[in-house]
């Protein structure tokens, strides 16, 4: 796949204009980075927004009483710093880390972007779309937090459905909460026949039954 094909991998880019995706395509920078290489730390300038092609990566933001909340971005296409690099912030607020053993990214530097978005109506558009998505998804997981631990994993297992669970450190901090307690509702839910697991793999949901424990 040609550098202009990788950029059309994401939907900010896909319908943006051919000299839109020359221009980018001459500045962007091609990374394939190991597990637990850093994108950018919290505090550090805000230069580049990344599309992800292949791999996934953590974001994780401090918060009150020394917890962290993360979330792992690994689909193909995501893009990564976006509200960054548009906005008026000249650091980052939380870290992005590598999660998966090889991750391939495209660096979009961020006033060429910024530029390019002036100048093509098709990519401003596109921009506006996926902020306004990624804003979406960002208060829809804040809402989940707010909910009871059982809750919050519920959501979690019937957003991905069958998968290999992270380890319970890595899903407490996704779920704003502690190791402990999703050990022990993992165990509730697997002992009540509504989950199915095998060693660290979910492999049957009970969707129905599981949607009934959930509020409303």
């Amino acid at each position: 796949m040609t550098l202009p094909e990788n950029l059309r991998v994401s939907p900010l880019l896909r319908g943006a204009a051919p000299d839109t995706l020359r221009q980018l395509a001459a500045q962007v920078a091609s990374r394939t980075l190991p597990r637990t290489a850093a994108l950018w730390r919290s505090g550090d300038p805000v230069v580049c927004a990344f599309i992800l092609l292949r791999g996934e990566v953590r974001l994780t933001r401090p918060q009150a009483g020394g917890r962290s909340l993360t979330c792992p971005v690994s689909g193909a296409g995501e893009v990564l710093g976006l509200r960054d690099v548009l906005g008026a912030a000249d650091t980052f607020a939380e870290d992005a880390v590598v999660s998966a053993p090889h991750t391939d990214l495209l660096a979009l530097p961020g006033a060429a972007l910024r530029e390019l978005i002036r100048r093509d109506p098709a990519l401003a558009g596109a921009a506006l779309t996926l902020l306004a998505e990624q804003t979406r998804s960002a208060e829809a997981r804040l809402d989940l937090l707010s909910a009871p631990v059982p809750v919050r994993l519920i959501g979690y297992l019937l957003e991905r459905g069958p998968h290999a669970l992270p380890t319970n450190s890595a899903l407490a901090a996704q779920l704003g909460t502690v190791p402990e307690l999703v050990s022990r509702h993992l165990g509730d839910l697997y002992r009540q026949g509504l989950i199915g697991l095998r060693r660290r793999e979910i492999v049957t949901l009970d969707e129905a039954g599981l949607r009934r424990r959930l509020p409303g």
